[in-house]
């Protein structure tokens, strides 16, 4: 995928994983009638601009023909901010601690994105039940099915919800990409707002990066 894993504290920290065992487990006002067709869900749409200005400079730097984006945010039960695997020194828990609070909080429920990517290539927002259902073992649809629907991708993406300080200027986001069965990457990135731009940086911090 071209992005190289970032330094831990001097070492590279790699999960690797042979099937989708994911860490974490990636304007205008948005409304409803932004989601995806046909895709029922008690979901709320995710209405932040900073975060659609944060999930577009990651994806632009990815340069895809076009992208299939899973429409949920990703979520799952118990998470708090020790077992989110951030970890740093006093410093970094003064500076990074409030997004990485509210950080962990984002996985408590999915949210719903909707149409508020700033990227010039082609898009499409898939629900996460049409997509496990093409991966469903004994469907005889897979990665091939896949990659016959959505023929300009470089396999889907998926995010988690931005976490942001209370002032909004540093922000923590998961980012996710499968692209077969033995093809994938996710890792978190940092990113500071700087005379009203956001741009990611490096931390001296531990975090978890998978690939398989």
């Amino acid at each position: 995928m071209g992005r190289p894993a970032y330094r831990i504290r001097g070492d590279i920290r790699k999960i690797f994983l042979t099937t989708l065992v994911v860490f974490g487990l990636v304007p205008a006002r948005a409304s409803q009638q932004d989601a995806p067709a046909h895709l029922e869900t008690s979901a709320k749409p995710y209405e932040d601009p900073d975060a659609y200005a944060i999930y577009s400079i990651l994806l632009r730097s990815y340069k895809d023909s076009s992208f299939v984006i899973r429409a949920e945010t990703e979520s799952r039960t118990g998470v708090t901010p020790e077992s989110t695997g951030i970890k740093g020194d006093r410093s970094f828990r003064h500076e990074w601690g409030d997004a990485v609070k509210n950080y962990s909080k984002g996985y408590s429920d999915p949210s719903l994105l909707t149409r508020n990517f700033s990227i010039e290539a082609p898009y499409e927002l898939v629900p996460k039940e049409k997509m496990d259902a093409v991966f469903e073992p004994g469907t005889g649809m897979g990665w091939e099915a896949f990659y016959k629907n959505y023929p300009l991708s470089r396999g889907y993406y998926w995010f988690s919800a931005v976490g942001f300080d209370s002032r909004k200027t540093h922000a923590i986001v998961q980012m996710n990409n499968m692209c077969g069965g033995l093809c994938g990457r996710g890792e978190l990135h940092f990113f500071e707002k700087k005379d009203g731009m956001w741009r990611e940086v490096q931390v001296d911090a531990e975090r978890i990066t998978w690939f398989s």
